[in-house]
This record gives C-alpha cells, sequence and structure tokens, in this order.
C-alpha cells in the first residue's frame, strides 16, 4: 500500500481501495448514505439531526427500495444505512437485505445499544458481509455520559454504556472481524481532558476496534453547549493519539478519518429525502427524491454535489493546494460549509490550513 492510499484504510471504512480511487477519477458515487430513520434511544445532546426514540420514521419503505433501485442503475457499490439508528427501524433487515440481492455492500452506523440483542446482533453481521459495523460510544464515565446525553434538563441513561458494550461483544462473538467495526466518537470539549484518548485507548486494546473521531459543530447541534467545541490544538491533541493508538505506521491528514475519494464518492439522501454530499450537510441546495429519481438529481447536480472541480488540486482553497496531503486530502466539506457558508470553503478546523497560500516565485 502506497503512502497516499493510507488514509483510505482508516476506520474500516474502505473495502476496495483501487475501485473507489476509480469511481473518484470517473466522477462516480460508490456510496449512497440513506437516512433511513431519525429514531434513536441515545439521546446526544451534540446530534446533528436531534435524534430521539419518538422521531419521525423517515422514508416509506417502497421510497427506499426505489432510492436502493436507482443506485444499481448508477453502479454504486455501498450502502451506508444512517439514522438515528437504522436497526430501530422494523423492517431494516429486509431493506438490507434487498440491498445485498441488488449487490450492494452494506455498512451499519448503529448507536450500538439495539446489538444488544443477540438476534440482532447476529443479523447486522450476516447482512453486513464484507462491510463494516460502527457503534457510538464516547465514554466510559458514568457522569460525563450524563453531561452529554438526555437534552435539556434531563440526564442520560448511563445504562446505555453496558448496553453497548454488550453490543460490541454480541457483535464480536456472532462473527464479526472487529478490524470492520469502528466506534465512533463526537469529539468535544467534555471530552478532551483524556476521556476521547482514554476510550480510542481502551476501544484498541479490549476490542481491538479502531475509532472514527468526528468534530463537534456548534452551529447544527440542537441542546449542546457552544462551549463544547474543542480548540484547534485540543483538535490536533486528540487526531495524533488516535493515530498513534490506531495506525501507529500511517501518516495523518488532519481531522479527517476518510480521504477525498471517500468524500468525493459519497452521496446522502436525509429522512426527509433531500440529496446532500453528506449526511452532516443539511441542505436543501440538492433537491428531493420525492419530487425526481435520484440519477436526475444527481446529474443536474453532479459537478458541485461531488467536488469534480477538487479534483486539479490547483483549485483548492487557502493552502490546501500546496499541502502535502492533498494527494489523498480536500478538508472536511461540512466543516467548510458551516463555518465559511460554502461546501467548496477550506476546512478552517484543520490544523495544517492556512488562509494565505504562499507560492515561490521563480527567478
Amino acid at each position: 500500500m502506497k503512502h497516499e492510499d493510507v488514509p483510505l484504510a482508516h476506520a474500516g471504512m474502505a473495502a476496495d481501495i483501487d475501485l473507489q480511487k476509480q469511481y473518484f477519477e470517473d466522477g462516480k458515487i460508490f456510496i449512497l448514505q440513506i437516512e433511513s430513520t431519525l429514531r434513536c434511544p441515545q439521546l446526544c445532546d451534540y446530534c446533528y439531526v436531534g435524534s430521539k426514540p419518538d422521531s419521525p420514521q423517515g422514508m416509506t419503505s417502497e421510497k427506499i427500495r426505489e432510492l436502493l433501485e436507482s443506485a444499481a442503475k448508477m453502479e454504486v457499490r455501498m450502502i451506508d444505512w444512517l439514522g438515528g439508528d437504522p436497526l430501530v427501524r422494523s423492517d431494516w433487515y429486509e431493506l438490507c437485505a434487498y440491498a445485498l440481492e441488488l449487490g450492494f455492500i452494506n455498512n451499519i452506523w448503529t448507536s450500538g445499544i439495539p446489538l444488544a440483542n443477540p438476534d440482532i446482533a447476529e443479523n447486522a453481521v450476516e447482512i453486513s458481509k464484507d462491510g463494516f459495523i460502527s457503534t457510538h460510544l464516547d465514554t466510559l464515565d458514568p457522569e460525563l455520559y450524563m453531561l452529554l446525553h438526555g437534552g435539556e434538563g434531563c440526564d442520560g441513561d448511563t445504562n446505555n454504556i453496558n448496553l453497548i458494550l454488550k453490543g460490541i461483544k454480541n457483535t464480536i462473538s456472532a462473527g464479526k472481524d472487529p478490524n470492520a467495526m469502528v466506534n465512533c466518537i463526537t469529539y468535544t470539549s467534555p471530552l478532551s481532558s483524556g476521556d476521547a484518548k482514554g476510550m480510542i485507548s481502551y476501544m484498541q486494546e479490549k476490542f481491538n476496534i479502531k475509532t472514527c473521531l468526528t468534530l463537534f459543530n456548534p452551529v447544527i447541534h440542537r441542546n449542546a453547549n457552544k462551549s463544547w467545541e474543542p480548540t484547534i490544538p485540543q483538535i490536533k491533541d486528540a487526531f495524533a493519539h488516535r493515530d498513534r493508538v490506531n495506525y501507529p505506521d500511517d501518516p495523518s491528514c488532519g481531522p479527517m478519518d476518510v480521504s477525498k475519494f471517500y468524500c468525493g464518492t459519497v452521496v446522502c439522501v436525509t429522512s426527509e429525502g433531500w440529496l446532500t454530499p453528506c449526511s452532516v450537510i443539511r441542505t436543501k441546495e440538492f433537491g428531493n427524491v420525492h419530487e425526481k429519481k435520484l440519477e436526475e438529481l444527481v446529474e443536474e447536480k453532479k459537478n458541485r454535489l461531488l467536488f469534480l472541480d477538487f479534483r486539479d488540486t490547483s483549485k483548492l482553497p487557502g493552502n490546501c493546494s500546496s499541502c502535502s496531503n492533498n494527494s489523498f486530502c480536500f478538508g472536511c466539506r461540512s466543516s467548510a460549509y458551516y463555518y465559511a457558508g460554502d461546501i467548496l470553503a477550506a476546512d478552517p478546523k484543520c490544523y495544517q490550513f492556512s488562509p494565505k497560500i504562499i507560492k515561490k516565485i521563480e527567478d
């Protein structure tokens, strides 16, 4: 594996690196994210969609099947099942089975709580063959868990900690390779005193599971305290620790868990049917699948939706065009969207970012 390929393998989110890179070069969609429901039992204060146990169910089964059929026509390779928690949807298994029937690889992003049921864990392992399963546990500290979960004036249920850990054990016992699992942490300043780093180490040492480290963004999170936004030094410290523990021989590319080959080949359909470049970018710019078919919307908005101009590194913003990592990174597009107001702006949360471009002048 070459240097520029390494970040693709981060967090177990790449099943076919070479094919994904080819999709990137061809301007094709490799992964379709489907937000199948907004319901979730964990009540994370920083949830970017404000998921609750009684949140809307999401799109109908018929509409989701239609999306899968459209994706098959477009030769999409993977389906990311998102929420909320996709495993609380009553027909999640049937939808995943239909995706398999159409030739897709299923990736499941769950809180991990439903996996405490051994039958659900076994079914999730079966249906995610060749794909990954992501859980979400950001701390083992009950007091800190209560602070980060539950909503305004409500403490989180600390029993969820044990349920998620049980779910991870059930999933591994059912045959899932820990290298095909990931634990997702939303990095907030309350975790910066060492809890995030401790959790990263715990998951690696206890289960051999790597961490997907995502950044808290106060612009989009419903109940969270704005002071929870981590500083640039805190971000750098957390990602440096994650790299040391999970990827000691791999390069870091700033505050990103995936490469430009991932972000440039993925699109999301939200629970309300809006097409977006990724699940965290909540925009109506790219249209709704209730009004037009997915393939029509993609074709109409393809250049901006898939950041096609960013194939040319000279068109990258800020110092990105001269960064040593631009062979595999173009920054987080959601951070650019929320902090700079444009999905094509520079990522201000990258600790290697500089707004100035310094060019050498040839004599």
